[in-house]
């Protein structure tokens, strides 16, 4: 699976860290990044099949920025991740495209189950 590539966009670095250590051990390829325009960057050069994306970050707002990538064609997997778990936040972010929400601190079993019922039992389509 180390050819599906997973892109973690959160502004905390403990959190990249484990989402990525925790992937990594799943066999996915991780790549982070802690801004929008990093992610962006890396979404461009790398084109995973999915993305975590914190609602906030420094430079703007994951929700926002969701809602504006799903409004055209580029379409894409994401998993809405955030510290303030309100169902007005969790309800727009379904809204806007989002697959799945996960609160912070993570659940470890959550986490897992997200992972395996958007990606280990999709196929491969690169």
């Amino acid at each position: 699976m180390k050819n599906k590539v997973i892109l973690v966009i959160d502004d905390e670095p403990e959190i990249r860290a484990l989402l990525s250590r925790f992937l990594d051990r799943r066999g996915f390829s991780v790549i982070t990044a802690g801004t929008l325009k990093e992610g962006r960057r890396l979404f461009e050069q790398r084109k995973p099949e999915l993305v975590f994306l914190d609602i906030n970050l420094p430079d703007g707002s994951g929700l926002s920025e969701l809602k504006h990538i799903n409004s055209g064609k580029l379409q894409f997997k994401v998993i809405m991740m955030s510290a303030f778990d309100h169902n007005e936040v969790k309800t727009e972010a379904i809204r806007y495209g989002a697959l799945d929400f996960l609160s912070k601190p993570f659940n470890v079993a959550r986490l897992d189950s997200v992972v395996q019922s958007q990606l280990i039992n999709t196929p491969n389509t690169k």
